[in-house]
This record gives C-alpha cells, sequence and structure tokens, in this order.
C-alpha cells in the first residue's frame, strides 16, 4: 500500500470515529485521546493528520463546501437536479449528518448555516432567486432560506433520512416560492 493510500485511510479512519462518537457524545466531550482509540490509530498519529479535532473539522467542511459549489454549479439552471444531488449528498456523508445532529457544535452549525447562506446569496439568488427582490430583501430572504434549508436537512438526518432524496427534493420544491 503507498504512503499516499495509507494517509488517506488514517484520514478515513479519524472521521468515521468521529462518526461513531457523535452518535452518544457532545463534540465538545469528544477528545482526540477517543478519536484515536476509536480510528484505531496513536495518539501521534492522529497529530501526524491534524492538530486538533476543529482542524480536523475544517479540513472536511472545505472539501464539503467545494462539493456543494460543484452541485450547484453543475445544475446552474436546474434547482429540482440541485436538490437531488445535495440530498442525495446527504444520504451518503455520515460524517457531515452527525455533525448536523444535536451532538454537533453550534460552531460547526453556525458555519454551515452561513456557508449555505453564501451559497444562497451568491449563486441562488441569481440562478433560482427572484428578480424583484430587492437588495436587502434578498438578503433575508437568504438568511430565511438558509435556516430553513437547514433545519428541513437536520430534521431529515434526525429522523433517520427515511425519506428519500426525491422525496425531500419534490417537498422543498413545493414550499419554495415560484
Amino acid at each position: 500500500m503507498t504512503k499516499d493510500k495509507r494517509k488517506e485511510n488514517t484520514k478515513m479512519a479519524i472521521q468515521n470515529a468521529m462518526v461513531t462518537l457523535l452518535k452518544t457524545e457532545s463534540f465538545d466531550d469528544i477528545t482526540t485521546i477517543k478519536l484515536a482509540k476509536v480510528a484505531g490509530i496513536s495518539r501521534s498519529g492522529f497529530y501526524t493528520h491534524f492538530k486538533d479535532k476543529y482542524e480536523m473539522i475544517d479540513s472536511y467542511q472545505q472539501t464539503l463546501f467545494n462539493k456543494l459549489e460543484y452541485i450547484f454549479d453543475k445544475h446552474e439552471n436546474n434547482k429540482e437536479k440541485a436538490f437531488l444531488e445535495i440530498f442525495e449528498f446527504l444520504k451518503r456523508e455520515q460524517l457531515l449528518s452527525a455533525l448536523i445532529s444535536s451532538n454537533g457544535t453550534r460552531e460547526i452549525q453556525a458555519f454551515i448555516v452561513n456557508k449555505v447562506r453564501i451559497l444562497i446569496n451568491t449563486d441562488l439568488q441569481d440562478k433560482f432567486g427572484r428578480e424583484d427582490f430587492k437588495e436587502f430583501e434578498k438578503d433575508y430572504s437568504s438568511i430565511y432560506l438558509a435556516y430553513a434549508f437547514f433545519g428541513l436537512c437536520q430534521t431529515w438526518i434526525a429522523r433517520g433520512k427515511k425519506e428519500s432524496p426525491q422525496e425531500m427534493t419534490n417537498f422543498v420544491l413545493k414550499i419554495l416560492p415560484k
């Protein structure tokens, strides 16, 4: 196995350990010692990749938002396909689901809401938004939509993602202003 493959496997083991721990513990109570133990690596092995759990999450979030931006760019003129791919992504992403859960941190959740709001402000308003909105109305609508979408996703995850990504997409499209 190559060094790069081992490095990726270790990072994946750390992410999976975070998912496992967030099922029963608050993010604030999770230590790097616990993460390393659950991941099956040494503490120094953890520190080889990240200086702390916050850097680990930050690294993950950067990748996550690059993927989300790619989805919105790819489906620039088709909000149904964009939302469907977002829900399919959420269905697969265990760490994101764990971070959005009640055991995640407010800081991480606020970061995610803010990133979604930025996406809405910069991308969605232009691509899917209403042209008759004044600038302050666009700002308020992005806040409203970011929190509404985040709450909807958080509840869907908390309920075990029982509805399909297509059902969730259909629902979002139903409640969005035309």
